[in-house]
């Protein structure tokens, strides 16, 4: 009888044990599953985020390539002649902030009825329910290009004298225009040696030529890895363009003090070798531009050119600069118009998109930065008809779309045609394309078929991509 009961005892413990194993077990099972959910559910955020931003980029690119488009239009150009401050008007096509996408539903109702019934049929399209879409586009053609500084092999040899009256070529410029700005930094601060040490402005630079342009010596003189190769970890000068601005952080003499003063005025995605003066502001950028310049100078040139609505060439600027200040070292330091370090136009600039979910307890974000450039691939043949494209001597008409367009150049521009092939013979570039059973030879040749002057941007490339 003791026994039974002693086995009775045994078999319920048993049971109470395996009971308890399969409770703790289903307890995993279910907090493992609610944590794959939760993952499953942030991830699903995590690209929803990411697709609202990138859709802010895609609305960017269509609205600086409609600007490009814009800025060859015969049309508008005679309208930006005819009105004041019409170069500004276009700037807006980019410029213009515009709110986050889609707007609150809240705010329809401040709307007349035929625009909140059309902005409510846009939203339903989107099926856009959650998160907001909102980008940035801002003008990088208003700051200084490092990547300027490469030296011309030609000239690598050569001592360059950034003092000297004898301008040495566009690079020669952009080392100038920094090397004022940083004499501006230490003219400014109120104790120079506390805050920048020992800084030698045109040895900056001369670093700054080293790291973007190849080979072995450095301008200054000895090898240009020796000083990098005593950092910890070691290192080498880059001989190669600058990819981010980053970058200059690890360029000897360049601490964070002054990297955070340059940061401002520096890029290394624009690609005219001018800074924009109708979009650059900054008054330490026009004393380095014409160091005679005081501030309540810079000011004044300022107010007359939101008076203009922006200049309209860079002669516009040139003689205004001389006739109010009689400022004959313009003309000396920079004696040649088609050598002036800056313009009136963009032709790079830097989208930057946000993508965003607000949820109970959290925030996710994503943000995509896309640097972009306006570039003159070829002549203006786009919007050309059939006639009119074959008296144009750098265009063709392309028959498998029917549309006119710039005879290819390079092996690369060939290839952009699709199922071409790419030759060379006779100072001709030749590229063949397949036209249904048949095949179409469209042959470049420099001598004859170059654009007659200026070509306007006519191409968007995307220089810089880069996702956080």
């Amino acid at each position: 009888m003791k026994r039974a009961i002693h086995n009775q005892g045994a078999a319920l413990l048993t049971v109470l044990v395996a009971l308890m194993v399969i409770s703790i077990m289903l307890f995993e099972f279910q907090y493992a599953s609610m944590v794959e959910q939760k993952l499953a559910y942030n991830e699903l955020n995590q690209i929803q985020a990411y697709y609202l931003a990138k859709s802010g980029i895609r609305l960017g690119l269509l609205r600086i390539t409609l600007y490009a488009r814009a800025k060859k239009d015969p049309n508008v150009k005679n309208l930006i002649k005819q009105v004041p401050g019409g170069g500004a008007l276009i700037d807006g096509i980019w410029n213009m902030p515009l709110p986050a996408f889609p707007p609150d539903a809240t705010k329809l109702s401040d709307l007349d009825k035929g625009d909140r019934d059309a902005a409510e049929q846009t939203l339903e399209q989107t099926k856009v329910s959650d998160g907001k879409s909102t980008h940035l586009i801002t003008d990088e053609s208003m700051k200084i290009n490092l990547n300027d500084l490469v030296v011309p092999e030609q000239m690598r040899s050569t001592r360059i004298d950034f003092r000297s009256d004898s301008p040495q070529g566009p690079f020669w410029y952009t080392g100038r225009l920094l090397i004022n700005l940083m004499d501006n930094f230490l003219r400014d601060s109120e104790n120079p040696t506390e805050e920048y040490g020992d800084l030698r402005p045109e040895d900056v630079v001369v670093n700054f030529m080293d790291w973007v342009t190849p080979g072995e010596n450095s301008f200054a003189g000895g090898n240009k890895d020796l000083a990098y190769e005593k950092m910890s970890p070691p290192y080498k000068a880059k001989r190669n363009k600058f990819y981010s601005v980053d970058e200059v952080r690890m360029i000897k003499g360049v601490d964070e003090h002054l990297y955070a003063k340059l940061r401002p005025y520096i890029t290394v995605y624009a690609d005219q070798g001018k800074v924009n003066i109708n979009t650059n502001s900054r008054e330490d950028f026009y004393r380095a531009l014409v160091p005679s310049l005081r501030a309540d100078d810079v000011k004044k040139v300022l107010e007359e050119r939101d008076k203009r609505g922006g200049w309209n060439s860079e002669e516009d600027f040139a003689q205004y600069i001389k006739t109010t200040f009689g400022n004959s070292e313009f003309d000396k330091l920079y004696p040649k118009k088609e050598e002036y370090p800056f313009t009136v136009s963009s032709q790079s600039f830097l989208i930057e998109a946000m993508g965003k979910l607000d949820k109970s307890r959290s925030s996710i974000q994503k943000i995509i930065r896309v640097a972009v450039l306006l570039r003159s691939i070829g002549a203006n043949c786009d919007g050309l008809d059939g006639s009119k494209c074959q008296t144009v001597a750098a265009c063709f008409f392309d028959q498998r779309d029917n549309r006119c367009k710039s005879k290819p150049r390079s092996s690369a521009e060939c290839t952009d045609l699709v199922s071409s092939q790419y030759s060379e013979a006779g100072g001709q570039f030749c590229c063949t394309i397949q036209v249904m059973n048949a095949s179409q030879q469209i042959c470049y040749n420099p001598a004859t078929d170059a654009p007659k002057g200026p070509v306007e941007p006519n191409a968007v490339k995307i220089v810089h991509w880069s996702e956080t």
